[in-house]
């Protein structure tokens, strides 16, 4: 018989020490959570805010799973292709892309064990905050940051159940007893998303009202973007529409005038970013120690031009199908793809000449919003201080018109505002294609390509022809790892 109880590996393991530190170690004991030291920590709102920093940390746990952004969107969506070393370098991949993966794909086991980690440091936080006294925490810090926590634990839900669909859904820090969960059904996971959100949107500080010292954590129209995400996931358009109403009407994004300058350094945290993961390099200088840097940018910097003295590791390289899908001079393609040949800095002393062919670059393009001039890159190539941009208010903007064209109304206007920013005239496509088109170049080689169109039921219209089969990939399997420990079988 086929029972749905999984054993959530992530929550059963030791959860204070790894939620009171905001390293990146993800070293566990498989004991009973110490509820004293958990009593003992909460006694400050210095330690209550350390606390959420530890939730924070693990959205930014690129050195394992920072292939579900980029990987995962870009490559799977096929708009780049693998490339690396040799064929079988991160060969787990191969089966990913053709869609012939199966549970013993490790890739799945670390990111699931991530975002359930996540969870547990969440819940752990928000308990634990809720308990403290008015003496020890106000009032309006304690909602505040018992909001964050929720928008937190919302986005790894969000990450979950579009992954993998009904995934076990926890919402307070389990015993031992409880450490074998049910499947919920993804309509429930959806709605507890959808509460998570809405709470966060309600206690959170708008973009001006943040303190300067809070740059970078979650704030209302952050809350309020990932609801419409999740609106726009299930298809509920009325929904999707009014809150995206309510962010253009905030006044608090704008487009920058120029493209190329959001994806800057010295731009980060700029009025169009909705919400970004936050890094910083260390400059340690130590490889492979998960500090605060990140390493998606050497991940993706060609295998031909140095990156501090080494070269880069050459994956998720653009594809010539993603290429042709620009229009005539639409300045997003200069600002997206790196051609052969092609010199960019030209005149500082950051002009570099770029090399992009090398034998798994099939068509010899390499991804430049996250490739960083000399002057900006770290000594140690896994520090790199570059921010991963989950939302921008672009995408904001046509998420509207696409819930727009779906529940009624003026589409229009929001997908030119857009086209606008980069002087094109009307689009020259027809309906909910001319959507389609202008997420992909707008959002291109920024992992949204795979989601996108499996969201929108086109994954066999697409990705057919890489062997997509609708209503059997539409979600990924459960790890092998995670069954085993499990007796869900």
């Amino acid at each position: 018989m086929k029972r749905n109880n999984l054993y959530l590996y992530g929550m059963a393991l030791l959860a204070a020490l790894s939620l009171l530190t905001t390293s990146c170690k993800k070293e566990f004991l498989d004991v009973e959570p110490p509820t004293q030291v958990m009593e003992d920590f909460f006694t400050s709102e210095q330690n209550a805010k350390l606390a959420i920093t530890g939730c924070y940390d693990v959205m930014g746990w690129d050195g394992n799973h920072n292939t579900i952004p980029f990987f995962f969107g870009d490559i799977i969506g096929h708009d780049g292709w693998k490339g690396g070393d040799v064929g079988a370098d991160q060969d787990w991949m191969d089966n990913l892309i053709n869609f012939t993966y199966t549970p013993d794909n490790y890739m799945l086991n670390i990111a699931w064990k991530n975002y359930y980690i996540g969870i547990n440091r969440c819940n752990t936080a928000i308990e634990n905050i809720e308990k403290m006294k008015s003496d020890v925490i106000s009032d309006e810090s304690k909602a505040n940051l018992i909001a964050q926590a929720r928008f937190v634990r919302g986005y790894f839900y969000f990450e979950l159940v579009k992954t993998w669909g009904s995934v076990p859904l926890v919402d307070h820090v389990l015993s031992p007893s409880e450490y074998q969960q049910p499947l919920a059904d993804e309509s429930e996971i959806w709605s507890f998303i959808e509460a998570d959100f809405s709470a966060a949107a309600e206690a959170l500080p708008t973009v001006t009202e943040q303190s300067p010292e809070d740059i970078g954590r979650a704030t209302k129209g952050a809350a309020q973007a990932f609801l419409a995400k999740a609106y726009i996931y299930q298809q509920k358009w009325a929904e999707a529409k009014m809150i995206t109403d309510q962010i253009i009407n905030s006044g608090q994004y704008s487009l920058l005038p120029n493209y190329e300058d959001v994806f800057k350094l010295e731009n980060e945290n700029n009025s169009e970013i909705v919400f970004s993961i936050q890094f910083k390099e260390t400059g340690n200088g130590d490889y492979g120690d998960e500090n605060e840097g990140t390493m998606v940018c050497v991940y993706m910097e060609t295998r031909n031009h140095p990156f501090a003295g080494i070269g880069g590791w050459g994956f998720n390289c653009p594809t010539q199908d993603l290429v042709d899908e620009y229009e005539d001079g639409d300045p997003r393609m200069e600002a997206t793809i790196i051609h052969d040949g092609e010199t960019l800095w030209a005149g500082t002393p950051d002009e570099t000449t770029f090399n992009t062919t090398f034998p798994t670059n099939k068509d010899h393009y390499s991804n430049q919003k996250y490739c960083l001039p000399k002057s900006q890159q770290p000594a140690d190539f896994s520090d790199a201080s570059k921010n991963w941009i989950l939302i921008r208010y672009a995408e904001v903007l046509l998420w509207n018109a696409e819930a727009a064209f779906h529940a009624g109304g003026d589409w229009q206007t929001p997908l030119q505002t857009v086209r606008d920013r980069v002087g094109l005239g009307p689009t020259p496509y027809a309906g909910i294609e001319a959507i389609y088109h202008e997420r992909r170049v707008e959002l291109a080689m920024e992992g949204h390509r795979f989601w996108d169109v499996v969201r929108q039921g086109r994954g066999e219209e697409v990705l057919g022809a890489f062997g997509y089969i609708e209503g059997v990939n539409n979600h990924f399997p459960i790890s092998q790892d995670q069954l085993d420990l499990s007796d869900l079988w």
